[in-house]
């Protein structure tokens, strides 16, 4: 890849290697495949992948944390996927309730060959988010992601953007698909 965008993504060596091309898939993200070569997704240009989290087990496990900066709001994206000898979304979403210890009403969105489940979140400390398990319809497994952001500097602001963030992170999970095998 030469003449690289002078983005954070492709700032990063580590992060470079998921990256499929310099073409945006739409404004501010790029194409990214994951280390399984399992899923699809578009990646913020903000954002990088943690190196040191990196877990990887053959096709069947990625583990990974995302930090991405941009403006006024740091946001951190803990994303895992998984095959599963059979489908248990209600499994996989209590996982998600304990690990974020909160009660966490999900909404469903049937898309082409996967559903998304998501609910939002805030914390006592201010920071907001979203909680995503995408099921892949066309065989086992799926993904799970923790979608948190914070306002560098708590302004009025900070609340205008709690909702165009939320847009965000919803538009980035219905970004992300299952490669067919």
């Amino acid at each position: 890849m030469e003449n690289l965008p002078d983005v954070r993504a492709f700032q990063d060596e580590f992060t470079r290697e998921f990256l499929q091309s310099t073409e945006e898939t739409r404004e501010g993200y790029y194409p990214f495949l994951s280390g399984t070569g399992a899923y699809k997704m578009d990646f913020p240009a903000g954002g990088i992948v943690g190196e040191k989290g990196y877990a990887l087990e053959g096709e069947r496990f990625e583990s990974f944390r995302i930090g991405v900066k941009e403006k006024q709001i740091a946001s951190s994206i803990n994303f895992k996927y998984k095959i599963e000898k059979r489908n248990n979304v209600e499994v996989n979403l209590d996982m998600l309730k304990t690990s974020t210890n909160k009660s966490l009403q999900f909404e469903k969105l049937s898309l082409k060959g996967r559903d998304i489940y998501l609910a939002r979140f805030e914390n006592e400390s201010g920071a907001y988010g979203m909680v995503g398990y995408i099921q892949n319809k066309l065989s086992t497994g799926g993904v799970s992601a923790i979608y948190t952001s914070e306002c560098a500097e708590r302004t009025k602001s900070c609340e205008d953007i709690n909702e165009i963030n939320n847009n965000k992170m919803l538009n980035w999970l219905k970004s992300i698909e299952f490669v067919k095998e």
